[in-house]
């Protein structure tokens, strides 16, 4: 179990440790393009905004969905 373990990173370093994961994460690659313009460029722009649309939108049921 993690929990049970002991400590083995002294506490400034795994703040260090949580930046340098935190960066990693947001680094952007330019050589490889964003999901977006894969998308458009195989279905084309109107295509990619409505399915992004479509995936981003809200899905939660209004109330008159609930009704009948």
């Amino acid at each position: 179990m993690a929990a049970a373990a002991p400590d083995r990173i002294p506490s400034g370093r795994r703040a260090v440790l949580l930046l340098e994961h935190c960066a990693a994460l947001d680094h952007r690659d330019d050589a490889h393009p964003r999901g977006f313009a894969r998308l458009e460029e195989v279905v084309g722009g109107r295509m990619a905004r409505l399915l992004v649309g479509a995936l981003v939108g809200d899905h939660r049921l209004s109330p008159r969905d609930l009704v009948g």
